[in-house]
C-alpha cells in the first residue's frame, strides 16, 4: 500500500512540475515577473553582504584577526571595479 502512495505522490509531483514549467515557458508576463523578483533578491543580497568600515574594524579588533579588514578592503576595491 505504501508503495502505491509513493508512486502516486511522485506522479503528482511530476505533473505539477511539468505544468509549472509549461506556464513559465509560455507566459511572458509571468517569466518577466520571476526575473524581476530574482534581480531584486540579488540586489538585496548584495547590499546585505557588505559591512560598514566601523563594523569591520570592530570585528577585527574583537577577534584579533586582521584578515577581516583585508577582506573588507578587497570587497571595497571590487565594488568600484578595480
Amino acid at each position: 500500500m505504501r508503495k502505491y502512495i509513493g508512486i502516486i505522490i511522485a506522479g503528482v509531483a511530476v505533473a505539477a512540475g511539468s505544468f509549472l514549467g509549461y506556464k513559465v515557458a509560455t507566459n511572458d508576463e509571468l517569466r518577466g515577473k520571476i526575473v524581476r523578483n530574482a534581480r531584486d533578491v540579488l540586489k538585496l543580497t548584495k547590499k546585505i553582504d557588505t559591512m560598514s568600515e566601523d563594523v569591520a574594524i570592530r570585528t577585527a579588533k574583537l577577534t584579533k584577526n586582521p584578515k577581516v579588514n583585508q577582506d573588507f578592503v578587497e570587497k571595497q576595491w571590487e565594488a568600484i571595479g578595480l
